[in-house]
């Protein structure tokens, strides 16, 4: 009889070769979902992998054997396998990058000279009472270390403690405990121990509530796809309460044994949350995120695997937690582009839920005051459920839109980026004692720097796009690699002995309101005030507490946070995504308008918006300034059918890096050939449309020319399957020239 074997997905394999390898299992016992080390290629090195299935091995294949298990605990579950199977299929990674974004950080850290390396459960060694012990407190035999041992005996009367802990209260030494368990009187055990990050949030006490009609009507239609697989869509102006579903939603699904998951798009959106979550839900609550260290994460992840938490809240990652009993994953302003990775596997987190909630009963709930047009059009199609909420939870009106032409700003000298009207509402505020919001697209003093002899602009070497000049540090840096360099007064290339600096960033911004507004506490907030762990969550709870008048930001200040005291927010320059070559520029504009309008007059007080701009007029401005995404999808969708752009098909863009932008461009026109070839032949049956290759925006990544290509297609099975195999013959005949394939991107490079 055959050894028995198992289907391995291997470690760091080429995307070609990514197959599952058959080994013995060996003197090993490996099951599916075991992670194991085995001898690879034709130089055996140690490799590791994932025990996917059994293998048959019935034609007694000489195969080599398992050396061993990585570590002893099944971490891969048979649903975690599915999962991988389906991420390799749509994302075009390997078996092995999908289950490493499954599992948290740290249990597949990198393979070392020790056995077993990675995070492991963390053992925790409690003591308790024995039999024995009644008798031994009765003893008449009491000597001063008999005096410490009733200590002891007394503290476990009330049942099991950590030694940790049994040694703080009773302030004993160890050896007094190591005795009582000699002589029986004590017995141990060890137990898993998890710390949770919830542990320093003090709970924010969350007010009961009744949900208004608009919202107890949503509740009711949402109810009807529980445990059906299907999604849902909740479209709620913003103010209007979505939590508050949220939160019935969830009370509901716990009554019936249920666990939910809630997704949020940004780290800063959820201290705010998980604080009312907090006071709600206690320890039943875990929190995933990337602001967490890795012992965190994993410990809050063994939590919600043991089944001890019926909530879990957290960013695009925690789509893979494995939460018992699902009964629902809810995602928060789905729109969001931060809800797909940019790194393989390019998973987009609502794929991953619309998997999960089908293979295991739940429903998936989008949420959104501007939804993606993807989920709009779906909703109209009757392709999922639909709920709206058209109004305010307290009743009060959306903010007042002042609109703040800044093109006469200009002509009458003002140089700064702070026009007259805004400073007036500025004024208005500060003297009413409320707080004000300002947003501003760009990081950083000034956007470029360049040499007004020569023509020089300072560029990024491996970006190839211009650096953004910090003042702080007087320096340089790439927002997308972050290069860094110093910079002194005369021009690197020619000499000239002064330099040009355009553009406005975060840092200049906040300068020159401190220039017009002496007395203006200010807080900023963007990539680079936040960098110290707990930097983030302090600046909004500075700015909650009132200690700020002003919160000047980026984009992570401009969706899902609630300040009551907030009446007044400023956009500094509208225009910023207008003219992007991105399709979805002005889907992503409108959504950043509404989003961030929708930070003023929440609670008791109305609410105000500035929006400066250089071209009042445009239309997609005019639909945000009015909060009318339906009006804005009819218009927009209009173009989109008409040019074939999604909703009424996908995109897969794929992206080519060569040392050259010849080479690149080459390369881009093989793959043309490639695969209208096969189109042609084998998969005539799937309808593709080819864009000519093009620069990307950001032209350089790690000092490699980028050329792109995009496909419109339709993202099913076969068409999958004609990009693989195109993509798998390129890389073979053109191994110096790599290429990323990705589908329905979130940004058009």
């Amino acid at each position: 009889m055959a050894e028995r074997s198992v289907l391995v997905a291997v470690e760091n394999i080429p995307y070609t070769a990514d197959i599952l390898y058959e080994y013995k299992i060996g003197k090993t016992n490996a099951q599916p979902g075991h992670i194991v080390v085995f001898p690879f290629g034709k130089n055996n090195k140690k490799t590791r992998g994932v025990v996917f299935s059994y293998g048959e091995n019935g034609k007694n294949k000489k195969l080599k054997s398992l050396s061993y298990l990585y570590c002893d605990d099944i971490y891969i579950t048979e649903e975690n396998i599915l999962l991988a199977e389906f991420m390799k299929s749509k994302y075009f990674c390997t078996y092995f990058e999908a289950i490493k974004a499954i599992l948290p950080p740290g249990v597949l850290s990198p393979l070392t000279k020790a056995d077993k390396t990675g995070l492991k459960t963390r053992l925790e060694e409690y003591i308790y009472l024995s039999p024995l012990a009644v008798n031994y407190k009765n003893d008449p035999k009491i000597t001063k270390n008999s005096q410490k041992h009733l200590a002891v005996i007394d503290f476990l009367e009330n049942g099991e403690q950590s030694v940790r802990n049994t040694l703080k209260a009773t302030g004993v030494t160890r050896s007094i405990i190591d005795t009582l368990k000699k002589r029986r009187v004590v017995l141990s055990i060890k137990k898993e121990t998890l710390h949770s990050p919830l542990s320093g949030i003090s709970p924010q006490k969350y007010d009961s509530f009744l949900l208004n009609e608009e919202q107890e009507t949503a509740f009711r239609q949402i109810r009807n796809s529980y445990g059906t697989g299907r999604t849902h869509l909740l479209y709620g102006v913003t103010g209007s309460g979505k939590t508050h579903v949220f939160i019935a939603i969830i009370n509901d699904l716990i009554q019936q044994g249920k666990s939910v998951l809630l997704l949020l798009p940004e780290i800063s959106l959820t201290l705010q949350i998980v604080r009312r979550f907090y006071s709600l839900y206690g320890q039943e609550l875990a929190v995933l995120h990337s602001a967490l260290t890795q012992r965190e994460r994993f410990d809050e992840w063994q939590r919600i695997k043991n089944g001890k938490v019926k909530v879990v809240i957290g960013t695009r990652s925690a789509v893979f937690a494995p939460v018992k009993d699902l009964g629902a994953i809810i995602i928060d302003e789905e729109q969001e582009h931060t809800y797909k990775s940019e790194m393989s596997p390019r998973y987009a987190a609502k794929d991953i839920a619309t998997f999960r909630v089908k293979k295991e009963k739940a429903f998936l709930l989008k949420a959104s005051a501007t939804p993606s047009f993807e989920s709009w059009h779906d909703a109209k199609k009757g392709n999922i459920g639909f709920s709206q909420i058209t109004t305010r939870y307290n009743g009060k009106p959306l903010p007042k839109v002042i609109v703040s032409d800044m093109r006469p700003e200009l002509a009458s000298g003002n140089k700064t980026i702070f026009g007259k009207i805004l400073c007036e509402e500025i004024f208005n505020n500060l003297n009413k004692g409320e707080q004000s919001v300002l947003f501003i697209n760009r990081r950083g003093y000034n956007s470029y720097v360049s040499c007004p002899s020569c023509g020089y602009v300072y560029k990024c070497p491996s970006c190839g796009i211009s650096l953004t000049y910090h003042k702080t540090d007087n320096s340089l840096r790439c927002h997308y690699c972050g290069h860094t360099e110093n910079i002194s007064s005369k021009c690197k290339k020619c000499e000239f002995p002064s330099l040009f600096y355009s553009g406005t960033g975060t840092q200049k911004a906040e300068e020159e309101l401190c220039s017009i507004f002496p007395e203006l506490r200010i807080l900023r907030m963007d990539a680079d005030t936040v960098l110290k762990r707990g930097a983030r969550d302090k600046i909004l709870e500075d700015f909650r507490k009132n200690k700020y008048d002003v919160l000047l930001g980026t984009q992570m200040i401009t969706k899902g946070l609630d300040f009551p005291n907030v009446t007044l927010v400023g956009v500094l320059n509208a225009d910023t995504l207008l003219y992007s070559s991105d399709f979805r520029s002005y889907e992503k504009t409108f959504s950043l308008i509404t989003q961030v309008i929708g930070r003023a007059g929440r609670a008791e007080k109305d609410g105000r918006a500035v929006i400066q701009t250089f071209s009042p007029g445009h239309q997609v401005l005019d639909f945000a300034f009015r909060q009318d995404y339906p009006a804005f999808f009819d218009s927009e969708c209009a173009l989109r059918k008409a040019l074939i752009y999604p909703p009424y098909c996908d995109i897969c863009q794929i992206v080519f890096y060569a040392d050259g932008l010849e080479k690149a461009m080459a390369g881009a026109e093989t793959f043309i050939k490639e695969i209208s070839t096969l189109s042609a032949q084998k998969f005539s049956d799937v309808p593709l449309r080819i864009i000519r290759p093009t620069q990307t925006t950001i032209p350089m990544s790690d000092g490699k020319d980028r050329v792109r290509i995009l496909l419109k297609c339709r993202d099913i099975r076969r068409t999958r399957e004609l990009i693989s195999e195109a993509a798998t013959e390129f890389m073979k005949e053109n191994k110096t020239i790599h290429i990323t394939v990705d589908i329905n991107p979130s940004t058009i490079l």
